[in-house]
């Protein structure tokens, strides 16, 4: 006799695959400002990032409306439609002793505001997008999300140094977008 969680769960008996959190792809361009000083940026971010996640939806606060001795609720609209990204890339010195993934996101802070000489730059200058695509094992894509506008806010992962330790460097960057698309099939 077969069992039944088997034969009346639909993804058990037609064989559904699940999740994996692990199948990913970032795929972030550069500022057109940047790009030249690193042809291969989109490939080499796209190889070296280690965890990302895709957005929260933003709760949406009720609002209530009284009439009389009774209430009713309504649905606004959410605080903000902006969005916050984190990301988590690998850090590894090439060649010619350059750490790629550092200048990159260096090179585009510095766009923001650059510690040395104090320069800042348009929003223009400074937007990209951040394209993340969830797929599946055999690599159909099978939700991305494209965060448009994004700008980066922020990096961290090179300041604790100790001799005691055996940890291997990583680089967390912090990136704003004014909104995003979400596509899942």
């Amino acid at each position: 006799m077969p069992l039944p969680h088997f034969t009346n769960i639909e993804s058990a008996y037609q064989n559904w695959e699940p999740v994996y959190l692990n199948l990913f792809e970032v795929t972030i361009v550069l500022p057109p400002a940047i790009q030249s000083l690193h042809p291969n940026a989109q490939t080499l971010l796209l190889e070296n990032t280690t965890n990302v996640s895709f957005p929260t939806y933003p709760d949406i606060a009720p609002q209530t409306q009284r009439f009389k001795y009774t209430t009713r609720m309504f649905l606004g609209m959410p605080d903000k439609t902006d969005t916050t990204v984190d990301i988590k890339f690998n850090m590894n010195q090439n060649d010619k002793y350059s750490v790629n993934t550092f200048r990159m996101m260096k090179d585009w802070y510095d766009l923001v505001w650059n510690n040395e000489d104090g320069s800042l730059h348009y929003k223009r200058n400074i937007i990209s997008d951040i394209v993340v695509h969830g797929h599946d094992k055999e690599g159909h894509v099978i939700r991305r999300v494209t965060y448009h506008n994004a700008q980066i806010t922020g990096f961290s992962g090179w300041e604790g140094l100790d001799w005691g330790s055996s940890d291997i460097a990583s680089l967390d960057a912090k990136f704003v977008a004014d909104y995003w698309e979400d596509y899942y099939y």
